[in-house]
């Protein structure tokens, strides 16, 4: 028997052994400590030839499909962190890409038509330079796993998340189905959905994402709607289908919501 062989031999009785007597033994153990050693990934660390031609076919595969044109951008769509306006180009294609998308699937469902979208300004993560618009940009833009969810809301709801965004003051994405204009002091000059004057007393369907409807950036308004339509879309795959129904981005600062000048 050759020395590997030997060798294979003690260790599989060694393993039998070990098994053997831990079964026979009737004492319980338990984890008493847990000691974590912080190992820096540098240069120092030599790669692995077997895991890295393992890894390899996948990384090739991810790269091909993030590389993936899907439309073209004319202009840069920047999130100015400092954005004092009520409403941006980047934030106003999220929200009616959203809109263009869900409305047909919802209506096919329901018979009904959603009245807006609103999303979170927070929710936009990166620039969308000028350019290919890749699916790795979209990725850049949405790299959460966020669903689109269809509220049902009460006009009562639809008022808090319009003194919402009167206190907030920032660009939350809505959908051009919304006309809201308000002084510097924060009262409402008007504010239309669809056309119509906002009626406290109606009900209004609203699209927006889980995150949010669960509370998220405190929009809590969305919680304890009258209904709700999950749609097991992520926004992400939305923004992608939308790319892929156009040429080109035509995304565009408007009034939708803005101050009294």
């Amino acid at each position: 028997m050759k020395k590997f062989d030997v060798m294979k031999h003690y260790f599989f009785v060694l393993l039998v052994t070990i098994g053997f007597l831990a079964s026979c033994s009737s004492s319980k153990t338990q984890l008493t400590r847990v000691k974590a050693i912080n190992i820096p990934i540098t240069d120092t660390i030599s790669q692995k030839a077997e895991i890295e031609n393992f890894i390899a076919p996948y990384r090739e595969h991810i790269s091909s499909e993030m590389s993936t044109v899907l439309a073209q951008n004319p202009v840069d769509l920047v999130k100015d962190r400092k954005e004092k306006a009520l409403n941006t180009a980047i934030g106003n294609f999220m929200a009616d890409a959203t809109f263009e998308i869900v409305n047909p699937l919802y209506k096919k469902r329901t018979g009904k038509d959603i009245d807006f979208v609103m999303l979170n300004w927070g929710g936009i993560r990166s620039d969308l330079p000028k350019g290919d618009v890749t699916v790795g940009s979209v990725y850049d833009i949405m790299p959460f796993e966020n669903k689109v969810v269809v509220l049902t809301m009460s006009g009562e709801k639809v008022q808090e998340l319009l003194n919402y965004l009167i206190k907030e003051r920032k660009p939350h994405p809505l959908s051009k189905q919304i006309d809201l204009q308000i002084t510097k002091d924060g009262k409402v000059v008007h504010f239309n959905i669809n056309g119509k004057p906002f009626d406290s007393k109606a009900t209004y369907i609203v699209a927006t994402s889980d995150y949010l409807m669960n509370g998220g950036d405190a929009m809590y308004f969305f919680e304890n709607s009258l209904k709700v339509d999950e749609t097991d879309y992520k926004l992400r795959n939305v923004l992608i289908d939308y790319f892929k129904k156009i040429d080109v981005l035509d995304a565009k600062k408007d009034n939708r919501f803005e101050y009294k000048l």
